[in-house]
C-alpha cells in the first residue's frame, strides 16, 4: 500500500514540475526595426515607446517613408543623421527633431504635412548652420528660440516681417493702428493675401506688396491722405514706386469722404500704384442737366452755366462722372477745365478729338476702362502729373504733346502706365517736359509711328520727341519683344519690371 502511494506521489510531482517549466519559458516577439550599415529602413509604429520618443544613436540615414503618417511619433533623436529620405516624416505628428552637427540632406516631401510648430534641437555652436534648413522645412524654433523671419515682427511701429503662413485663411490681414510703416519686401510674393487693413500706415517700402497676385483691397483707414510723399523733402509719408508692382489692376483703395480726404493725393496714389477705384467715393446717378448735355451714355457738351460750374463750383476740384457715361465727345472740356483739377470716371471707354485740349489745371484723369482716345485728347495739359490707363490700346496723334510750343508752360507729367497699348501715333508724347527721367510702363513692344506730325505750324512733332532720359519698365517676358539698340529702345533706358 505504502509503495503504491509513493509511486503515485512521485508521478504527480514530476508532472507538475513539467507543467510549471513550460509556462515560464519566455517567448520574445521578433522586432520589425531594420537597420543596416547605419540606414534605417523600417520602424513599425507599434514599437514606438509610450513616451513617443524614437532614439537612433547610430543611424546615419532614414530611408523613404519610414515614419510616414505616424501619429504616435513626437520626438526623434538622431545625432549622427546625415540623410533623410523622401516622405520620411510625411503626415506624421513629429514635434521635435534632435540632430548632431551635420545638416542632413532631405528628400522630396520629407516633412510635408508635419506641424508648423516643430522645434529643431542642434548643438548651440551650430545654430547658424541650420537656419536655412529650419526655414525650408517649417520649423518654428531652434533650441526653443523662434526662427528669424518665421514670426510676425513689429519694432517701433515698423512691420518688419509677415510670413506667408501667418496669413489668415480668408486672406485678410489687419494691422493695428500703432503700425506706421511696412518695411521693404514684407508681403512680397504673398499669394494668399487678398486684403490689407492698415489704418495707421504712413510709409510703405520697396516691393512691399510686389507679386501679391490675389490682392484686391487696400484700406488705410480712409485717412485724410494716403501714404504719399508730397515731395522729396517729405520724410514722414511715402510709398516706394514698386510697392504694388505685379498686383491686380482691378484692386480698390478704401476712401472715406467723412474724413474730408485730400482727393488729389488719393487720385495721384491710385494712378501711380494702379488701383481701379476709390471704394467709398460718391458717384452721382446722373449729371445735372443744367450744366451738362448727356445723351445715351455719351457726354456731349457743357452748357454756359456748366462752364461756371467747372470754374469753381465742385467738390475738392474733382469732377466725378456717373458710371453709365461710356464716352466723352470731342472738345467737351476743350480749354474749359479751369479750377477743376481732376476727373474721376469709372465707366468711360472712349474719348473724342481734343476732348481735354489745353485744360491747363487738369492734374489727374482716372479712366480705368479707357480703350481709345482721339487725336490731341490731352494736348497741352501742363499740370497732368501721372497717367494710368490699363486698358488703352491706341494712343492717337499728339495726344499728350505740348508744353512751351503751345502755352509757354512745360509738361509736368512724370509717370505713364499703358500696359495694354499696341499703337502709338505721330507726335503722341512730343513736348517740352519739365522733368527728366519720365517713367513709362508698357507691355509688349507697341507699333510706333516715328514720322513727324505736320498739322501744327510747329512741324516736326515725333512720337517721343523732347523726352529727357526717359525710362521704360516692362516685364522680362515682354522685354523679349523689343528691338534694342545699345541697350536702349527709342532713347529709353530699359529696365525689367520683375
Amino acid at each position: 500500500m505504502i509503495k503504491k502511494f509513493l509511486a503515485l506521489a512521485l508521478t504527480l510531482t514530476l508532472g507538475l514540475t513539467s507543467c510549471t517549466s513550460d509556462d515560464v519559458t519566455p517567448v520574445l516577439p521578433k522586432s520589425g526595426i531594420k537597420i543596416n550599415n547605419g540606414v534605417l529602413s523600417a520602424y513599425p509604429e507599434k514599437e514606438i515607446m509610450p513616451t513617443e520618443l524614437v532614439s537612433l544613436p547610430e543611424v546615419t540615414e532614414i530611408a523613404d517613408k519610414v515614419f510616414e503618417g505616424y501619429k504616435t511619433l513626437r520626438t526623434l533623436q538622431a545625432p549622427k543623421l546625415t540623410k533623410i529620405g523622401a516622405a520620411a516624416f510625411k503626415g506624421s505628428s513629429l514635434k521635435s527633431l534632435q540632430l548632431g552637427a551635420t545638416v542632413p540632406t532631405v528628400g522630396e516631401g520629407a516633412f510635408e504635412g508635419t506641424s508648423e510648430e516643430k522645434d529643431l534641437v542642434v548643438p548651440a555652436e551650430k545654430v547658424a548652420d541650420f537656419i536655412d534648413f529650419a526655414k525650408k522645412y517649417q520649423f518654428m524654433t531652434i533650441n526653443g528660440t523662434p526662427l528669424p523671419g518665421t514670426q510676425i515682427e513689429i519694432e517701433n511701429g515698423v512691420l518688419l516681417n509677415y510670413p506667408i503662413d501667418k496669413t489668415p485663411e480668408d486672406g485678410v490681414v489687419k494691422l493695428e493702428a500703432s503700425v506706421k510703416e511696412i518695411a521693404d519686401h514684407v508681403f512680397e510674393g504673398n499669394i494668399r493675401l487678398k486684403e490689407i487693413h492698415a489704418p495707421g500706415i504712413k510709409k510703405i517700402g520697396a516691393a512691399a506688396f510686389k507679386g501679391c497676385i490675389g490682392l484686391v483691397k487696400v484700406d488705410f483707414g480712409g485717412a485724410q491722405r494716403p501714404p504719399l510723399a508730397l515731395d522729396e523733402t517729405d520724410k514722414e509719408f511715402g510709398t516706394a514706386a514698386d510697392a504694388f508692382w505685379g498686383t491686380p489692376e482691378d484692386k480698390v483703395l478704401t476712401f472715406n469722404e467723412a474724413n474730408k480726404p485730400n482727393f488729389l493725393q488719393y487720385l495721384e496714389y491710385i494712378a501711380r500704384h494702379h488701383f481701379a477705384k476709390l471704394d467709398g467715393i460718391t458717384i452721382p446717378a446722373e449729371l445735372d442737366k443744367k450744366y451738362f448735355r448727356v445723351q445715351n451714355g455719351v457726354l456731349r457738351g457743357i452748357t454756359q452755366a456748366g462752364q461756371s460750374f467747372l470754374s469753381g463750383l465742385g467738390k475738392n476740384g474733382v469732377l466725378v462722372l456717373p458710371s453709365n457715361i461710356k464716352q466723352i465727345d470731342g472738345q467737351v472740356f476743350n480749354e474749359k477745365f479751369q479750377n477743376f483739377k481732376a476727373i474721376y470716371a469709372e465707366g468711360v471707354e472712349s474719348i473724342g478729338l481734343y476732348a481735354f485740349n489745353a485744360t491747363a489745371s487738369l492734374n489727374f484723369a482716372h479712366l480705368p476702362k479707357l480703350k481709345s482716345i482721339g487725336e490731341g485728347s490731352f494736348t497741352d495739359n501742363a499740370s497732368l502729373t501721372a497717367v494710368n490707363f490699363p486698358k488703352l490700346e491706341e494712343v492717337g496723334p499728339v495726344c499728350f504733346s505740348g508744353g512751351a510750343s503751345f502755352s509757354g508752360n512745360g509738361l509736368k507729367i512724370q509717370y505713364v502706365s499703358l500696359p495694354a497699348v499696341k499703337t502709338i501715333s505721330r507726335g503722341a508724347f512730343h513736348g517740352n517736359y519739365k522733368n527728366s527721367g519720365v517713367v513709362f510702363v508698357l507691355g509688349a513692344q507697341p507699333k510706333v509711328d516715328t514720322k513727324a506730325y505736320e498739322d501744327f505750324p510747329q512741324e516736326g512733332f515725333v512720337a517721343f520727341g523732347q523726352l529727357k532720359e526717359p525710362v521704360l519698365y516692362t516685364t522680362p517676358e515682354n522685354l523679349k519683344t523689343y528691338t534694342l539698340t545699345d541697350g536702349k529702345w527709342m532713347n529709353f533706358t530699359v529696365k525689367e519690371l520683375k
